[in-house]
């Protein structure tokens, strides 16, 4: 992970896609039959990993979509990394769904990120970062009247419990794994 994030960072997706490219061919030379990519910025470049295998990949972003069309949610909260909340990553898969997407201004992205790196991403929870996050979902609430949140980085669930948020937490890391498990077994 230290060097996806390095290689988001320096915006050079070609490294990205080699690093995930890499790992992908490693398990279908060990005779894996489909591929989770089980973070969410990664996805970001979902269609270009996609062309270097021909192994199915599922998808934490349309499982996420595909839970919050069923479930009628009309306008989403998204947080993440900064790279996965500027990347439009959810709002292009939202809108196709006809779901409206709220980003957080730049202030509240920066914010995110530095809650979440370095210390969430190795499941540090401060309770004054905790606070920080209630406090910035709590402020979309009720300026932009979303209706849920997705936790678009796997970490934060570690740190935002449903009872923390007066509207549903959308865990993505969850809905990935259902829909990893529903394919196994269909």
């Amino acid at each position: 992970m230290p060097n996806l994030v390095k290689a988001f960072s320096e915006n050079n997706h070609y490294k990205v896609i080699k690093i995930v490219a890499k790992a992908i061919n490693n398990l279908d030379a060990a005779g894996a039959d489909v591929i989770a990519i089980a973070s969410n910025t990664p996805h970001i470049l979902y269609y270009e990993i996609a062309k270097k295998t021909k192994l199915p990949i599922i998808s934490i972003v349309d499982a996420t979509g595909d839970y919050i069309f069923e479930k009628d949610y009309s306008k989403v909260l998204i947080l993440g990394t900064e790279f996965t909340m500027k990347s439009g990553l959810y709002d292009m898969a939202l809108g196709l769904r006809g779901i409206e997407s709220v980003t957080p201004d730049h202030e509240d992205i920066e914010a995110l990120h530095q809650i979440i790196f370095p210390n969430l991403e190795n499941g540090i929870v401060i309770p004054e970062d905790k606070e920080k996050m209630i406090n910035i979902v709590n402020k979309y609430i009720v300026n932009n009247q979303v209706d849920s949140v997705i936790l678009g980085c796997t970490e934060i669930p570690l740190m935002l419990q449903q009872e923390d948020i007066s509207i549903p937490l959308i865990n993505t890391a969850q809905l990935h794994i259902d829909a990893i498990v529903n394919y196994c077994f269909q």
